[in-house]
């Protein structure tokens, strides 16, 4: 017998949700549809556990607040997947040794706030042994990015630490949104850099990350990074397109004709002043080290990359920030020629275990989107089915204007020849 379809509602939160009011799907049967396809994930190595007993128990009272009238927003009802980067309560964490009791486990505070939302975790997606920091660039959130590319799921949160959810996006078909630095809070996610990691959103199209980010983001007093800030997702307030002034990168060509159609001012990209990747790996390298130091110690590639580590002097690492604040000013610079920047994909390149080297040698796109990371800067990235696949960066707390310009790209017909709009 072949596997349930994905449901057709998965297409989008709004469309979810509104099957969800109109009384044309009931949320318990969401919740067993999904199950039922996610069981097959579970058995393959995606998932690590199904929370289905809890999620139906949810569902039925999403149900009974519908049939009142009573209306939370677009996650209302909907079931999501959550990287075991972060906690989720009743389950231990893995990388926090100190909590091996599953009555102590609490929810991250984003898991919590997308409760609160009436939203369903569902999954607990694999994530690579501590995140992937041992793997470096070839680190990837390939669970969570597939479930959704595949529709399993309408959307699915996970750690980006040095831009590996935005390459699980590029590489198996979706969009990721990793918010500007410290606007989620870092509360319950494993400490894989706390200079840089920060919970990001997978999801279909622009609107289903804003969707989602805006009701995961706010302060937290459990943070120490948290600002008190939230984000609300209105795009209709930021800048249109045509009042964009665009910076592509070099090899952006196919990119030219889309960007074209949104009528937005084009500018020259210049390059990076520094080396971003390696500044931002030798950063990443002696935070995640210090932080997961015991736990690293227990894995064969923890144990290498440990190794290096410890050959890292203090030197090294205030060094490092140092060229970082050097990199966040040219950025800045940058940010006073352009709105956005945006930067090529190639999936070619991407596959490749040294993408990120090999790619700084003979393009600036990776450097780029490594100076973005080190500034915390907002960075989306899509891969939709039969548009080029590209990342985009805006200054901090811009969200909104990038996720505007990103939405009127997505309502370009996909394949459409390149003199007709």
């Amino acid at each position: 017998m072949p596997p349930p379809a994905p449901l057709p509602e998965f297409a989008s939160l709004v469309e979810l949700n509104g099957a969800l009011r109109a009384g044309r799907l009931k949320a318990r049967d969401v919740v067993r549809q999904a199950s039922r396809l996610l069981e097959e994930e579970v058995r393959g190595g995606t998932v690590r556990e199904l929370l289905e007993s809890e999620a139906l128990r949810t569902a039925r009272d999403v149900e009974r607040e519908l049939s009142r009238g009573r209306t939370r927003g677009l996650l209302q009802g909907a079931p999501f997947a959550v990287s075991e980067t972060f906690a989720v309560r009743g389950r231990p964490a893995p990388w926090n040794p100190e909590i091996n009791d599953p009555r102590r486990a609490e929810d991250a505070a984003v898991v919590e706030r997308l409760r609160r939302a009436r939203a369903l975790p569902l999954a607990v997606a694999v994530s690579p042994p501590l995140g992937g920091v041992t793997e470096g660039p070839a680190a990837a959130e390939t669970a969570c990015a597939s479930l959704v590319a595949r529709g399993l799921v309408p959307f699915a949160v996970a750690a980006d630490f040095n831009g590996n959810v935005l390459r699980a996006a590029l590489e198996q078909g979706c969009c990721a949104l990793r918010p500007t630095f410290s606007l989620t809070s870092g509360y319950g996610v494993a400490p894989l850099g706390w200079t840089l990691v920060t919970a990001a959103v997978l999801a279909m199209d622009a609107a289903d990350c804003g969707t989602v980010l805006d009701s995961m983001s706010g302060g937290d007093l459990r943070s120490p990074s948290s600002p008190g800030r939230a984000f609300h997702f209105a795009p209709q307030y930021a800048l249109p397109p045509e009042q964009l002034r665009v910076a592509l990168a070099p090899g952006g060509g196919p990119l030219r004709p889309w960007l074209a159609r949104a009528r937005v001012a084009l500018v020259d990209l210049p390059a990076p002043a520094l080396p971003a990747w390696a500044v931002l790996e030798t950063i990443l390298a002696a935070e995640a080290g210090e932080a997961l130091g015991d736990l690293l110690d227990a894995l064969p590639a923890g144990r290498d990359f440990l190794a290096e580590v410890r050959s890292l002097t203090a030197i090294d690492y205030l060094h490092a920030m140092r060229l970082r604040r050097q990199i966040q000013e040219w950025l800045s610079a940058v940010f006073e020629k352009a709105e956005i920047l945006v930067l090529p994909w190639d999936p070619h390149h991407a596959n490749s275990a040294h993408a990120m080297e090999e790619s700084s040698a003979d393009c600036r796109t990776c450097d780029t989107l490594a100076a973005a990371l080190l500034a915390g800067a907002p960075v989306f990235a899509s891969a939709r089915s039969g548009r080029p696949r590209f990342c985009m960066v805006v200054r901090p707390w811009s969200e909104n204007t990038m996720l505007r310009l990103a939405a009127f790209l997505e309502s370009i017909p996909a394949g459409a020849p390149t003199g007709q709009v």
